[in-house]
C-alpha cells in the first residue's frame, strides 16, 4: 500500500513538473517592453524572481537532502560482516600474532604438564597411605 501511494506522489510530481511554466507571469503576457517603463515594472519583475529564485533554493535543498540521506542510508546498511572479511592483517602483524599464539601454546603445555604432575603425587600419595580417608571427608587430599 505504501508503494501504490509513493507511485501516486512520485506521478503527480512528475505531471506537475512537466506542465508548461508558464512563461511570462499574467500581468506582463499582453504588453510589449517599453524602455521607459522599466523603472516601473521592475519591483514587480525583482518580486517574482525572488520567489522563482526562493522556491528554486527550496527545491535544491530537498534534494540535496534526499541524496545525503540515500547515501547515508546506503553506506549504514552495507553489512558489517563484508567489511570485516575485507580487513586483513600486515605481514609483521601476522608475525606478531603467530609468536604471541607460539607463546601461549608453549605455556598451556607447561601448566598441563605441571597439572599432571600434581595428579601424579596425587596418585602416589593415595596409594601410599590405604587405610586413610584421602579425600573423602575430613582432612584428606583434594580429588582432581
Amino acid at each position: 500500500r505504501a508503494s501504490a501511494e509513493s507511485r501516486q506522489r512520485v506521478a503527480a510530481e512528475m505531471k506537475r513538473r512537466s506542465c508548461c511554466s508558464g512563461g511570462l507571469p499574467i500581468q506582463l503576457r499582453d504588453r510589449v517592453f517599453e524602455p521607459a517603463e522599466a523603472a516601473q515594472t521592475m519591483p514587480f519583475v525583482e518580486a517574482k524572481l525572488r520567489r522563482a529564485f526562493s522556491k528554486l533554493a527550496r527545491i535544491l535543498a530537498n534534494q540535496s537532502f534526499a541524496f545525503a540521506d540515500t547515501s547515508m542510508a546506503y553506506l549504514c546498511q552495507r553489512r558489517v560482516d563484508e567489511a570485516m572479511t575485507a580487513i586483513d592483517f600486515s605481514t609483521d602483524q601476522q608475525r606478531a600474532l603467530q609468536a604471541r599464539h607460539e607463546e601461549l601454546e608453549s605455556v598451556a603445555k607447561q601448566v598441563e604438564q605441571r597439572l599432571a604432575g600434581v595428579r601424579r603425587c596425587i596418585a602416589a600419595l593415595r596409594s601410599a597411605i590405604p587405610g586413610s580417608s584421602l579425600g573423602f571427608g575430613g582432612g584428606g587430599l583434594p580429588r582432581f
